[in-house]
């Protein structure tokens, strides 16, 4: 799906240096249009063919802004965080054959460090989009457009303005989509998530073979002033009618359904579970630090307020946009390597051990009856900038690993049983429960590990270094993994 191609400078009136809301609208406007047209004739479509298939996906790829000629003039059109939203989602058609969802962005060559002239949408339009398939039961989101972390350009005016994901939409988007989950037929138009869905790979922050992030900037609190991460507790309520469940996203201990909720709120159905949790916490504080305990900007009351004026894009063109335009155009370093900083590679005890809880107490037969495997990860990079100490923690250089943990639970699936051999099933599936560890020399505390042991046997795997993360893996809805765009 093309968005409108903006002119350039040579129009009779240019362009301002910052997107005004309205055109912002516009934008939104005309994607808006365009979805409904694309709903509008694939119904009337597959009504037309004589013998229709039983069921189809709903595909959409939305490309990247296009300029009637490159902005060179200033770069600010290219980075952007505010959101496009649906118009009149309430009058898209019902598409009951339609029986999973994708939308996802294109790009010219960009990557999802900068997302050059990526459009990020609400985290309202899938869900929007997925309400009118009543009959859906696979949603894929490669990306839900979320951007923790700055790129580490070494270009400050690229770093700190021009590429910088504001900090306001960032908030404001995590709290619309777990709104919209705790209160669906509030947000979505009067209806809800259809029951038919069981199977979801979401992924809000995007797959990197290597990030390219200083982890030593300072990050805003995501949650204020909500009591509770709205991101973690849409998930929790998400889970409980699916049964595969593929999670990246920066998140809480509240992901997990507590033992003690009511029966409804139970992953009862969940089958396969995984979930990629980014190193940083919601609130702004980091679930690990660094081989020495470095931890720059921690405190107790989590990362910096959100200003509903500093952290927003702004309106108008401030008189340093000239200043800025200048700096970056006599940076002769601009163009150099990117600046990274990532040194967190030791948990966090006290902010590790209660997700791994969560994860455990979530994990018992009676609350999970159906559960084949769960698992629960990140990726570690030692890739420390040159002002770092490195000496005396004999690790790799410039090398990454997985730390999680896995709980496989000792029982084939009854899809495992029908697509294999019997005799290969029998032999590859566990007899009994085993928790696989991958910390490295890192153990929990007696308390957490007990929570595990009573979960079955305890296995211990190296660490796996590496340069880059492999992308010939798969989800669990067998998605290849990927850049995201």
């Amino acid at each position: 799906m093309p968005l409108p191609v903006l002119v350039d400078e040579s129009a009779a009136e240019p362009l301002p240096c910052y997107e005004p809301t309205e055109e912002t609208t516009d934008v939104s406007a005309h994607l808006s249009a365009r979805i409904h047209v694309f709903y509008e004739k694939v119904a009337a479509a597959y009504h037309e063919i004589k013998d229709p298939p039983a069921s189809l996906g709903i595909y959409l790829a939305i490309k990247p802004q296009e300029f009637e000629t490159e902005p060179d003039w200033c770069h600010h059109r290219r980075y952007h965080s505010r959101r496009l939203q649906l118009h009149d989602p309430e009058t898209l058609p019902d598409l009951p054959f339609a029986t999973s969802l994708t939308i996802k962005s294109m790009s010219l060559g960009s990557g999802a460090e900068n997302a050059t002239d990526i459009r990020p949408l609400s985290p309202l339009v899938p869900l929007q989009c997925l309400v009118r398939l009543p009959a859906v039961q696979e949603w894929n989101a490669p990306w839900l457009w979320e951007r923790p972390m700055p790129a580490c350009m070494p270009s400050r005016v690229m770093r700190e303005h021009y590429t910088w994901p504001w900090e306001g939409p960032l908030r404001d988007a995590r709290h619309e989509f777990g709104a919209a989950i705790m209160n669906q037929e509030k947000h979505l138009c009067g209806r809800t998530i259809p029951a038919s869905l069981t199977r979801v790979s979401l992924h809000v922050w995007p797959f990197f073979s290597l990030p390219q992030h200083d982890q030593s900037v300072a990050r805003p609190n995501l949650i204020h002033s909500a009591d509770k991460d709205p991101v973690s507790v849409g998930l929790c309520k998400l889970g409980a009618q699916l049964s595969l469940f593929d999670v990246r996203a920066v998140v809480t201990p509240d992901l997990f359904p507590s033992p003690e909720a009511p029966a409804e709120q139970q992953w009862s159905q969940m089958r396969r579970f995984r979930l990629e949790f980014h190193t940083l916490r919601p609130d702004g504080r980091w679930y690990f630090v660094g081989a020495g305990g470095e931890d720059p900007h921690d405190s107790e009351q989590g990362g910096y307020k959100i200003s509903d004026i500093e952290h927003y894009t702004r309106q108008t063109d401030p008189d340093e946009d000239m200043e800025l335009d200048n700096e970056y155009g006599d940076d002769a370093e601009c163009f150099v390597e990117y600046r990274l900083d990532m040194f967190r590679t030791e948990p966090s005890r006290d902010r590790i051990e209660p997700l791994l809880a969560a994860f455990a107490r979530s994990l018992t037969r009676d609350n999970m009856p159906s559960l084949d495997d769960a698992e629960l990860f990140t990726h570690l990079w030692w890739y420390p900038s040159d002002n770092r100490e490195v000496e005396g923690y004999s690790l790799p250089m410039k090398l990454g690993h997985r730390w999680g943990v896995k709980f496989i639970a000792g029982r084939s699936s009854e899809k495992d049983k029908e697509d294999r051999d019997a005799a290969v099933a029998s032999a590859a599936a566990p007899t009994t429960p085993v928790v696989q560890w991958q910390v490295g020399e890192w153990r929990p505390g007696e308390e957490v590990m007990s929570l595990f042991e009573s979960l079955g046997q305890q296995e211990w795997l190296e660490l796996e270094w590496n340069r880059y993360r492999s992308t010939r893996g798969c989800d669990l809805l067998e998605n290849i993994e990927s850049p995201p765009i």
